[in-house]
């Protein structure tokens, strides 16, 4: 079964979820080892992403790519789809969702995502370990950070990969599977702790990384603004709800 964006891709083409296929016709640009591997192809003038949905740590070595049987809908790839899809009509800077396909093979499936390569963006980590960034780049990332929590979307894996940075250094969130839409809570400070915690790994295994407390003080400093901006917005729309149904 494949979901794909009729919006982006006219005539799906199957074998896009095929790394030989893609090889044979020269569409494959790269790959690069993560949990699995991710690759990078162009096909029909558009940079896209394919990533297989692989398991990692103990149960990885056992158990590569299989996943107990789901319906179609609540898969790992299609939930990342739908997901993706409506983040992007709220306006939050993801990935463009290009087609999820779901494998079943007896009590098991195996899934697959493609989404649409971000131009020129680079994960924040190997950024920092080029250069600093400046104050109004790190108050970007916490607004984003913000933007999506208040879209109430808990990001299961937050850290200094899964943010990007493009050329014109506007902050864009990836890797959304896992991730699902909740009420406000802790689990909003939790994400936060988490991307911390990855940026002080990073530093470890690279003492020369560019980041410091300041650094993270200023994306604070940006997702406390932003929050500020939005309960001002609410505030405004209740407002004007009120002047409008007491109108004559």
């Amino acid at each position: 079964m494949i979901w794909y964006n009729p919006t982006a891709i006219e005539k799906m083409e199957p074998r896009l979820f095929e790394p030989e296929w893609l090889r044979a016709k020269d569409h494959l640009r790269g790959s690069s080892q993560g949990r699995g591997n991710t690759h990078y192809l162009h096909f029909k003038g558009r940079d896209m992403v394919l990533r297989p949905f692989q398991r990692g740590g103990f149960i990885g070595k056992f158990n590569r790519d299989r996943y107990f049987y789901a319906q179609v809908g609540n898969s790992r790839a299609m939930r990342e789809f739908t997901l993706l899809d409506w983040m992007r009509t709220q306006g939050l800077p993801v990935p463009l969702p290009l087609a999820a396909r779901h494998r079943p093979s007896g009590l098991f499936y195996r899934a697959d995502l493609i989404t649409e390569c971000i131009p020129d963006a680079r994960p924040l980590a190997e950024v920092l370990l080029e250069r600093d960034i400046q104050e109004r780049t790190w108050s970007e990332i916490g607004s984003v950070i913000r933007q999506m929590h208040s879209l109430g979307v808990h990001h299961a894996d937050l850290n200094c990969r899964n943010v990007l940075l493009d050329a014109s250094e506007r902050a864009w969130l990836i890797d959304f599977d896992k991730c699902k839409r909740r009420a406000p809570g802790g689990w909003m400070q939790r994400n936060l702790a988490r991307l911390k915690r990855s940026l002080g790994k990073t530093r470890r295994k690279n003492p020369d990384l560019n980041w410091a407390a300041q650094n993270w003080a200023e994306l604070l400093a940006g997702y406390a603004h932003s929050s500020q901006m939005q309960a001002q917005q609410s505030c405004s729309d209740t407002t004007k709800s009120e002047n409008l149904g007491n109108a004559p």
